[in-house]
């Protein structure tokens, strides 16, 4: 099953929303295309993101590139690329590389959806468009950011990878331009679909005092805008975002209908992103990158009871590792139905091909039956919980009922019964008085000093004074 359509998304929330204080310069782009990217649910949809960083991929890595459905190159691409901290020039032109092995992945499967990672905020010299921006600023056409005082703004990039790095001006129709312009140009020669977008979402917040701050310790640093620059900017990004996603076919990553860093593993970590992108309330394209590049068995289950039509199980990471995992490619066909809960707490998923996955939500755990494979044994019966102790007076005192304890707490701690709480209190130093709340959820032993003050009319919990007590110090 191919698909090449997303669901209804009309109701999205963009990023730019209507744009109206700039509808006299900008024509505003409030529901952009949505994207289509190849998908199917034949095998695990995966996806790709990454870069060598010594030189070009190999015709091997491309044939293993081949297998996702989706392939991102990173910035770092190639020596040159991922020279750092101080960044290679524009004459490194990893575009190139990029187009290169895009153009090698479009030969070999002519349907596979191809991203560039294109950062919407910095402008990294090691692309060839950096020396289109050095010669529009030397023509004195203004296309980098400079703060209030009007100083060139350079930062550090996220976690000091590249430092010294300078901004693109949203402000400037010349700098929208220029951008739309390099991705027309890759999606004509470059074979490539979408655009990695990072920093899609950053604003000069807030306000009332804007700022942009980057990088991380030493390498951090901040600058100040005027409101009225930073509200044109802000405007001026937003709708770049929303307007690139005009242009490619393809998933905007970080824009409006695509969203990445979503963890993979966990069926009810997961879920609540494809709901919302399957409501039309966010993205629907999601890369589920955490835990996705060393999948186990658990994680694949995860995932795949809360995938959705343009959900991808997607690999962070400089080299492929689809050959090392050899369930990702067994036979899997489209789902059958949402996972179905049944007993409590545990889901199953069935799909065309034969594959049963269930999933442990106690135990945040998940297996999958592939066809052929012995049936998934049931599951275990719970176990019967632990004997309550019986109260014993003699130790723990009158118990008295719906009366609590004030002040002069030592600690508190979930607690099955008065009994247990009462044992807590013998064993901790400096407990004479126990409390236990049967009203709080979950049921909690309050432990208290002799120092404790009754309190009546505490309705559903119970406490008592240790007879033996002795304070200890």
């Amino acid at each position: 099953v191919i698909l090449t359509c997303g669901p209804d998304m009309r109701s999205l929330t963009l990023l730019a929303g209507l744009l109206g204080a700039a509808a006299g310069q900008l024509p505003p782009v409030p529901n952009p295309r949505h994207p289509t990217p190849l998908f199917s649910w034949e095998t695990v949809p995966i996806a790709f993101h990454g870069a060598n960083r010594t030189g070009i991929y190999n015709d091997s890595a491309v044939q293993e590139l081949s297998k996702y459905l989706m392939v991102t190159i990173e910035k770092w691409y190639t020596a040159c690329g991922g020279k750092h901290p101080i960044q290679a020039g524009p004459l490194c032109n990893v575009e190139k590389a990029m187009y290169s092995t895009f153009n090698q992945l479009k030969a070999l499967k002519p349907n596979i959806t191809t991203i560039m990672y294109l950062n919407s905020m910095f402008d990294f010299s090691m692309y060839h468009l950096a020396g289109l921006v050095q010669e529009k600023e030397a023509a004195g056409i203004r296309i980098l950011l400079r703060d209030k005082h009007d100083k060139l703004v350079i930062l550090c990039n996220d976690g000091n990878y590249y430092c010294n790095v300078t901004n693109f001006d949203w402000s400037q129709q010349a700098a929208l331009d220029l951008w739309l312009s390099e991705v027309a140009n890759a999606t004509t020669v470059g074979g490539v679909d979408g655009i990695f977008a990072d920093h899609a979402s950053a604003m000069l917040l807030p306000a009332d005092a804007p700022e942009l701050c980057n990088g991380k310790g030493s390498g951090r640093s901040c600058w100040e805008f005027t409101p009225e620059f930073a509200t044109k900017f802000n405007e001026g990004h937003a709708w770049l975002i929303n307007h690139t996603q005009n242009i490619v076919t393809g998933p905007v990553v970080d824009g409006p209908y695509s969203a990445w860093h979503i963890p993979a593993c966990d069926y009810e970590a997961l879920l609540p992103h494809v709901q919302a992108g399957q409501q039309g309330v966010g993205p629907y394209v999601i890369e589920a990158s955490i835990g996705a590049c060393t999948p186990s068995e658990s994680c694949l289950a995860g995932f795949l009871m809360a995938a959705q039509p343009y959900t991808y199980l997607t690999c962070f990471a400089d080299e492929p590792t689809y050959s090392q995992y050899p369930s990702l490619a067994k036979p899997l066909g489209a789902p059958l139905s949402d996972a179905v809960e049944g007993p409590p707490g545990v889901f199953t998923r069935n799909f065309t091909h034969g594959a049963v996955v269930r999933w442990y939500s106690n135990r945040k755990e998940g297996v999958i039956q592939w066809p052929g494979d012995p049936p998934i044994p049931p599951p275990p019966a719970p176990s019967p919980p632990p004997p309550t102790p019986p109260y014993n007076p003699a130790q723990c005192g009158p118990m008295l009922i719906n009366t609590g304890q004030g002040d002069a707490e030592i600690s508190k701690t979930p607690s099955s019964s008065a009994a247990a709480c009462c044992e807590l209190c013998i064993k901790a130093k400096g407990c004479a008085i126990w409390a236990w709340h049967s009203e709080e959820d979950p049921a909690t032993c309050h432990l208290h000093t002799d120092k404790a003050i009754t309190t009546h009319d505490k309705m559903g919990c119970m406490s008592g004074h240790l007879p033996n007590h002795t304070l200890t110090l």
